[in-house]
Formats: C-alpha cells, sequence, structure tokens
C-alpha cells in the first residue's frame, strides 16, 4: 500500500462499537485501519444512537474534517430514526461543505422522502447488491456495493486447525428467538451457546459516562451468573476468541448477520435465522449460495433431530471463495475512492 505523506481527516458517524458486537469490532477496525494506510486520520466517532448534533467535541473535528464517513450497517431500513439522523448531518452547518460518504449500508424499505438526502450524498456503498439496486432507484443512478466490511480481509485461517466437534448455538436480535437457541443449546452435550456478544446484556454507550460505568457494572454481575446458571455458555471477551470458537464448530446456528460474514470467513457450516431485514439472505443471494442454509427455529431443529449433514459442498466452497476474493478487491476500490473523495476537499486530487 502506497503510503501518503500529507494526513487527512476523517470523522466517522454511526460507529458501532459501542455494542460489544464483534462483528461491528471488526468492520470499525477495518475503516479505521484502511483510512490510515490512506493518509487519513480519524479524528472523531459517533457511537451508535449517540446524538451527534449534541456532542461538541465531534461537531468541533467534523467541522475541520476532509471527510465525512457514515457506516450505515443495519441502521437503514425501514424508515428507522436512526438511519435519518444518519443522513440529517448534510443539513447540519458544522459540516460545511465536506464530503459525506454512505459506506456498507443496507437499505430497504425506507420512505421516498429520504431520496433528496440521498442524492447529495458524495458516495454511497451498499453492503449488498438488493440494497444497492433500491438506493439507485430512489435516486436514479447507478450505485454498487462491497460485501460486509467484515469480510474485506478475506479468509480466517489458524495456524493450527481444532476439531470441529461442537454444535455452536448464537443468538439473534429477537430476545424470543434468543431463548430459544439458548434452550436448545442446553438440551444438547455437544452444544455450546455463544453469543457474538462480549456480555448478555448490551451495553449503553450513550448513556453519560456515571450510568454507563453502573450499566458496565451490573452487565459484568449479570454475564457472571448467567454463565453459572447455564454452563454451557460461552462468553468471549475479544474477537480472536469468538474466533477461534467457530472454528470448533461442525455447525453454527445463529440469527445474527455478522455471524454468518464470520462463519463464510472461517469455512464454518452455518444454518441461519433471517434478522430484522433482508441482509442475510442478501448476503447469501451475492455470494451465490443457496436460501436453504436460511431457516425457522423449527427446521433447524429438526434437522438437527435428523442428524443432517451441513458440511460446505465443493460448490459452495468455490462460491465463498470468490466471494471473500470479491470483498477484499471491492474494500480495497472502497476505501481508494474514499482517499480521492478526501483529498478533492483539500484540491489534493
Amino acid at each position: 500500500m502506497k503510503a501518503y505523506s500529507m494526513r487527512l481527516r476523517a470523522v466517522i458517524l454511526n460507529d458501532t462499537r459501542g455494542d460489544n458486537h464483534f462483528g461491528c469490532m471488526r468492520v470499525m477496525r477495518v475503516i479505521e485501519e484502511n483510512l490510515a494506510t490512506r493518509g487519513i486520520d480519524v479524528t472523531a466517532t459517533s457511537l451508535v444512537r449517540n446524538d451527534w448534533s449534541k456532542d461538541k467535541r465531534f461537531l468541533s473535528a467534523m467541522g475541520v474534517s476532509d471527510l465525512v464517513v457514515i457506516n450505515g450497517e443495519g441502521t437503514l431500513h425501514h424508515g428507522s430514526r436512526h438511519g435519518l439522523k444518519l443522513l440529517s448531518v448534510l443539513d447540519h452547518p458544522a459540516r460545511g461543505t465536506t464530503p459525506v460518504a454512505l459506506i456498507n449500508a443496507v437499505y430497504q424499505a425506507n420512505p421516498a422522502e429520504w431520496s433528496e438526502q440521498l442524492s447529495r450524498l458524495s458516495l454511497i456503498s451498499t453492503r449488498d447488491s438488493w440494497s444497492a439496486k433500491e438506493v439507485s432507484t430512489a435516486i436514479g443512478r447507478h450505485i454498487e456495493y462491497v460485501p460486509d466490511l467484515s469480510l474485506a480481509e478475506g479468509e480466517i485461517t489458524l495456524a493450527t486447525l481444532p476439531e470441529r466437534k461442537r454444535l455452536l448455538v448464537g443468538d439473534s436480535v429477537n430476545r424470543t428467538v434468543s431463548r430459544q437457541l439458548l434452550d436448545l443449546a442446553n438440551t444438547r452435550a455437544d452444544a455450546r451457546y455463544l453469543p457474538i456478544l462480549t456480555s448478555i446484556k448490551p451495553p449503553k454507550p450513550h448513556f453519560p459516562p456515571a450510568r454507563r460505568f453502573l450499566r458496565q457494572t451490573y452487565i459484568n454481575f449479570h454475564t457472571a451468573a448467567f454463565v453459572r446458571l447455564y454452563p454451557q455458555t460461552e462468553i468471549n471477551t475479544e474477537e480472536a476468541g469468538f474466533v477461534h470458537s467457530l472454528f470448533t464448530g461442525y455447525l453454527h446456528l445463529t440469527g445474527r448477520f455478522h455471524a454468518v460474514c464470520l462463519c463464510l470467513a472461517t469455512r464454518t457450516p452455518f444454518l441461519a435465522l433471517e434478522s430484522n431485514s433482508w441482509k442475510i439472505s442478501a448476503l447469501l443471494s451475492d455470494f451465490g449460495l443457496s436460501s436453504d442454509r436460511i431457516v425457522t427455529f423449527d427446521e433447524a431443529r429438526r434437522r438437527l433431530q435428523n442428524k443432517d449433514r451441513f458440511d460446505f459442498s465443493d460448490l459452495e466452497h468455490q462460491r465463498i471463495s470468490d466471494g471473500l476474493s470479491a470483498s477484499m478487491e471491492g474494500a480495497s476500490k472502497l476505501f481508494d475512492r474514499l482517499l480521492l473523495l478526501a483529498k478533492s476537499r483539500q484540491n489534493y486530487a
């Protein structure tokens, strides 16, 4: 990678690391590292659900930045007020004329009124082709997609591979589904309940410091008690631990989009329960994988009882390889485009 001598500055909206979610942590790391290698320093981020418009530190950094990056993630669907809040940065006086890029975004079933703001973005890159088509229709110009940035580094490997002998049962954004998955994990001796989070209870990153501290204290006590009550639970504190856990699974049953992404990167066979948008279905479609791996909870339980085979076929392995290669190439080109955008702000191009 070419090193750039003159440092540029960017701010990021929707820093999803605040939810202590390994997929989101990975995405944010990829964004920051790729910007840094291109000479762009991230001078401020606004955590997910934070009211950035009242954050004086963030607004000050945005006022002197060369680029505003919106990390779309799974926020812009079904008219979410959080999604609208992200787009409203276009009209904030602190932005001035700084270019705004929306990247890594799902875009589904949003109001027609959002089209006007979308059309004023300097760059849009969705994380699936279905979302790209939706945006293209909304604004009347072609939009490209790059698979989720958790896949930007391609295949994940280990020096020594453990034996895949465990059923890994993940969690879901839906609490009822998470409860069903937990109950299933506790009925099988070979199973482990494997959330993609560092704790069962979510943190509240938008809370003021004192309340965040109290919340984290509660979370720590709750996590310890939960593991004692449900000893099949496996809680990881770092991304590397979660990834290593995936390598021990002959199957990962999950309701989490990023868990499916990391299953692809680690070649871990999976069954997925669709989430709160089309994100899992769109990902598998873009990779050329069958929707047969998306199931209902009852179907997953039946297939486990029938002792079905879940290994990837040779064709699936090839399509995963192709998809991971496309993810790496697409991400590299995306960050190059972001560099050109930031440079244009200072007339460096």
